[in-house]
């Protein structure tokens, strides 16, 4: 737990120390799906550019697992949040979050993986173990586990943490398969990637949302949305994008999102 703080508070530090003195101060909650190392590796400099194009403190925060970060979503805690379509839906009727943006290309895309010289079948997979980041991640664990179900295979799903920790554990023959998701997927160096094959994915959901809470004036988040957006309009921020595994960004409403809201899916 120390270490686990030490690391978010370098990260927040570091996107502190990069943006204006004396300005407005907003915490950006990133979905960990990545250890807050990594994490911090990936999104401090995002936090950090976004600082720099809007004049505002944009400060990186994360939280130590999904279920955590789902409750401090729904709490509030986060000025603005990067955050999973069905997260968002239950974020924006909790804590009234207002979606304004969403990756512009990378539908949310839940997938099933075992190593090349492992199961080749999802059916080989019936009463083995399922490594997941988390027991509550939607693509990765609640989607994958109801269809096997339906398809009559059982497996016990595992949390192991985070997505990284899903394929360093599969790839070391832990267990025969994991759940992740596939932007995720497509963050791994192409080395690392074919040790793995694709067992399944789920149907393509609506992309992870940018949104922000009541709290933050309109003005502020009109401001961050159209950095956001034009961030693949130059070399430095097509580089960050590609770091996540993200083409660009688009405006978004919450009635982006009501396909999630038809949907009813269990929140636990």
């Amino acid at each position: 737990m120390m270490r686990w703080l030490a690391a978010v508070a370098i990260c927040c530090f570091a996107a502190y120390s990069h943006a204006e003195p004396g300005g407005e101060v907003y915490t950006f909650g990133i979905t960990p799906q990545h250890s807050p190392g990594e994490l911090g590796k990936l999104w401090v400099p995002i936090c950090q550019y976004l600082s720099k194009q809007t004049g505002y403190t944009i400060q990186f925060r994360t939280s130590k697992d999904l279920s955590t970060y789902w409750k401090d979503a729904n709490e509030g805690v986060y000025d603005l949040l990067y955050i999973n379509p069905p997260r968002y839906v239950e974020a924006h009727d909790t804590s009234g979050y207002e979606a304004f943006a969403k990756d512009g290309d990378t539908p949310l895309v839940g997938i099933v993986i075992a190593r090349k010289d492992g199961p080749q079948r999802l059916k080989e997979l019936n009463g083995q173990k399922l490594a997941v980041p988390s027991l509550v991640s939607l693509g990765a664990a609640e989607i994958p586990q109801a269809y096997l179900r339906q398809q009559g295979i059982k497996v016990t799903l595992v949390a192991v943490g985070s997505h990284d920790s899903v394929y360093r554990t599969v790839a070391k023959g832990l267990y025969p398969a994991g759940g992740s998701n596939q932007r995720i997927f497509g963050m791994l160096d192409r080395a690392t990637q074919e040790q793995f094959r694709v067992l399944w994915k789920t149907e393509p959901l609506p992309p992870f949302a940018f949104a922000a809470h009541p709290r933050v004036p309109l003005k502020v988040v009109e401001r961050i949305r159209q950095v956001l957006v034009e961030m693949s309009n130059n070399p430095e921020g097509r580089a960050l994008l590609a770091a996540i595994n993200v083409k660009f960004i688009v405006p978004a409403k919450n009635r982006d999102y009501d396909s999630m809201r038809k949907m009813k899916l269990p929140m636990n």
